[in-house]
């Protein structure tokens, strides 16, 4: 009598690592320790320096023939998982990055429905994006087929690692894209619901886990993801939408100059603007370019400095001011009390380094407000808030006006004095 591991169609899961060895292990398990009988994991590491090959030495005695590993030095993510491709013997493949997780039954679902089903050749299913823990941070927003390949100028809307394929797949559409360093997965998915539209299917079930961290491609190349994005969908499809440019914009609007990429933000999105025109319809760039160049953040952002106004430059009731370097000796912001009710601003200022100040604006027109940085503080990020009681709603006031929005003042310009 044949056992199910002699009758169970093969499962290869494909897993690209390099330097992942805080996550590796977690990752590794989720796949050998999954209730199927067919399964091998292979594991191409790109000669990672950390703490990775001793652990999948580990692994290997544990786990046996179950594990094949190898490490070398490749060009970049795609050049690994091909080469993990090109030695897969599966019948069926998956494809896990080193710090994401399948979830329990994952391989079995998959591999019952691809068996079941001989002429689906890709199947997805649900999955969720979880913390460096490991905890959940929110469903991945997932559609299901029948999906038209257009539907990709929307956004990705399938997590990678819930993706099984049958390995013959790859006969047909060919191997990930290597010139692409961030989005090959994407640039896969398109060519394969062009070529199968009819024969990629969706399973209901929580397949995989994505853990979002400060490392991950998804958290640390956004410009380069949306640029790539962009071009994929130009070649594709000879045009490609805007909005992945502007979603990046805001995306480095909530963390600038805080975050990973402190490079001044004008310059910065100027580049990247030049770099996705010829992807991008002449109306629809001259239209982005406008859009950015008339956003009162874009206009009154300084390398190391950003004002948290709203896009026309009006204020918020909490005023956020974020500043990177060292050596200020204030912060200067004009403003302008142009509200429609000519009721005095009553303003609260705090700062990082623990000063508070308040004070009262009379008349209506323009005023300067003056922040001291201390000359011996020498933390790199700070920030200034700017808070007020006494904001209004445009709406409450002005029967024609849909404006809801709490606003207090305008924000004309800022500037960062050096010490003398």
């Amino acid at each position: 009598m044949s056992s199910p591991a002699n009758t169970a169609a093969l499962v290869t899961v494909v897993m690209p690592s390099f330097n992942q060895g805080r996550f590796i292990e977690a990752a590794a398990r989720s796949v050998l320790e999954q209730d199927y009988p067919a399964l091998e994991l292979l594991i191409v590491d790109g000669g990672s320096t950390d703490g990775t090959l001793p652990c999948l030495e580990r692994l290997l005695g544990v786990f046996g023939n179950k594990l094949r590993w190898l490490s070398e030095n490749d060009s970049g993510p795609a050049n690994a998982i091909n080469k993990a491709l090109q030695l897969a013997r599966g019948e069926f493949v998956g494809w896990l990055n080193s710090d994401d997780l399948y979830a329990p039954g994952a391989v079995a679902t998959a591999a019952a429905y691809l068996t079941a089903h001989p002429q689906t050749v890709m199947v997805y299913g649900e999955a969720e994006h979880v913390d460096e823990t490991g905890m959940r941070l929110a469903a991945y927003p997932t559609r299901r087929p029948p999906v038209a390949p257009e539907t990709f100028q929307e956004g990705c809307f399938i997590c990678q690692p819930s993706v099984f394929l049958r390995r013959e797949v790859f006969d047909t559409v060919g191997l990930l894209d290597e010139s692409l360093a961030t989005a090959f997965d994407f640039e896969l998915w398109i060519r394969l619901f062009q070529a199968f539209p009819e024969r990629i299917a969706f399973i209901d079930h929580l397949l995989a886990r994505s853990r979002l961290h400060a490392d991950c491609i998804t958290s640390s190349q956004r410009r380069l993801v949306a640029i790539e994005n962009i071009r994929i969908l130009g070649k594709h499809f000879d045009y490609a939408k805007p909005h992945w440019m502007l979603t990046y914009v805001e995306e480095l609007y909530a963390s600038y100059p805080h975050g990973s990429d402190s490079s001044a933000l004008q310059a910065n999105v100027q580049a990247a603007l030049n770099e996705v025109e010829s992807s991008l319809q002449e109306r629809d760039f001259i239209q982005l370019k406008d859009l950015i160049a008339r956003d009162a953040r874009f206009q009154l952002a300084l390398p190391g400095l950003f004002a948290g106004v709203y896009s026309d430059g009006w204020t918020p009731p909490q005023l956020l001011i974020r500043v990177r370097g060292t050596g200020a000796e204030r912060v200067l912001l004009h403003c302008d009390h142009c509200r429609p009710d000519l009721r005095p601003l009553r303003l609260a200022v705090r700062a990082s380094w623990g000063d508070a100040f308040s004070l009262t604006v009379d008349k209506i027109g323009r005023f300067e407000l003056a922040i001291p940085v201390p000359e011996n503080y020498v933390e790199t990020n700070y920030a200034i808030i700017v808070d007020s009681l006494d904001a209004f709603v445009p709406e409450h006031s002005d029967a024609e006006s849909a404006d809801e929005r709490a606003l207090v003042c305008k924000l004309l310009r800022v500037e960062l004095s050096p010490a003398s």
